[in-house]
């Protein structure tokens, strides 16, 4: 019987099997938990999973690896993804799809998905802290019927499952706390797990998923305020390569510098400028991991105009320099 999830390492037998054995695991517990520590060999860090007894899991990655690690998972089970960022801005690159998919600090996912092949690379030295929920997808369908029958859908069509990123609240944030610090062992472990699993849940979907714009979060700034922070975080998305001031930035958006600057450190985390490189970063590397560019092409692609400032920001990020990366990835 084949595995509901399935991980492979594009190099099988290397140091990082452990790591793609022990993803395996917690991917497909069964009412149980587990907890794996990363050797020194890979890097550091932990891998922590859990499953209630409705087949939700749930896995806590605390990792930080030495080298690019390139791995496929295959999906069997139609399913509902929710990815909660616990430590700094983090992501990894989605080379089929030439995409970059990242988080910042204090943000969130949700998607969901059917049968699946993705290939994600993970970048060397950079420290990813993300909790990930599974629920199958027929039980968020009950609980969005019944959402539905008692009238708490809120804003949400109830044919229509959401997808995309919000905001953690602070009573999210707290339960996340609460279940990273759980402080009993077996049986009661499990059963205290469960209970705030359900909770986190609940939560997540009221105070997120169901909310308009994620208002409750920016007291002080309008939904249409709001809307131009969103809107200049999509524009960096979709083309980080552009040379916009800040000034620039705004007058593209609609909205006045401060509240634009202010907005984005208190919606993200990260500042409009720390943003920009961590994107420009992200797509250099995804350049050079899968085209036959130079470093200074790489560079200049991604809005460096002076290679030197390029590649000591690549080696702030990644902690080796953008021509010993490149090495690697060709060797």
């Amino acid at each position: 019987m084949r595995e509901e999830y399935e991980y492979q390492l594009s190099s099988p037998g290397s140091s990082l099997s452990g790591v793609c054995e022990a993803w395996n695991k917690a991917y497909n517990l069964n009412n149980s938990q587990m907890e794996y520590e990363i050797p020194e060999t890979a890097g550091s860090g932990r891998l922590m999973g859990f499953c209630s007894g409705r087949r939700i899991r749930v896995i806590d990655y605390d990792i930080n690896f030495r080298k690019p690690v390139d791995m496929t998972g295959y999906s069997r089970t139609p399913h509902m993804d929710l990815l909660f960022c616990l430590g700094e801005q983090t992501g990894w690159d989605l080379p089929e799809t030439r995409k970059v998919f990242s988080l910042c600090p204090g943000e969130s996912y949700i998607g969901t998905s059917h049968e699946t092949r993705k290939r994600s690379v993970f970048s060397a030295g950079t420290h990813m802290h993300i909790l990930e929920i599974k629920i199958p997808l027929v039980d968020v369908q009950n609980i969005y019927e019944n959402m539905d029958k008692s009238g708490l859908g809120g804003n949400s069509p109830s044919k229509t499952f959401p997808s995309g990123k919000y905001r953690l609240t602070p009573s999210v944030q707290a339960m996340i706390r609460q279940m990273s610090d759980c402080p009993y062992k077996g049986y009661l472990r499990q059963l205290y797990m469960e209970g705030k699993l359900l909770e986190l849940v609940a939560v997540y979907l009221s105070e997120t998923v169901l909310q308009t714009e994620n208002d409750i979060l920016l007291p002080s700034f309008s939904k249409e305020d709001l809307k131009c922070v969103y809107q200049a975080k999509k524009m960096l998305d979709e083309e980080p390569q552009r040379s916009d001031t800040l000034s620039q930035l705004s007058r593209r958006v609609g909205l006045n510098e401060y509240k634009l600057k202010k907005g984005f450190k208190e919606a993200f985390g990260i500042s409009v400028h720390s943003y920009v490189i961590q994107k420009r970063l992200e797509l250099a590397k995804t350049i050079l991991d899968i085209e036959d560019v130079t470093v200074s092409e790489a560079a200049g692609r991604v809005g460096y105009g002076n290679v030197s400032h390029f590649a000591a920001a690549f080696r702030k990020r990644y902690g080796t320099n953008p021509g010993q990366y490149l090495r690697d990835v060709r060797d």
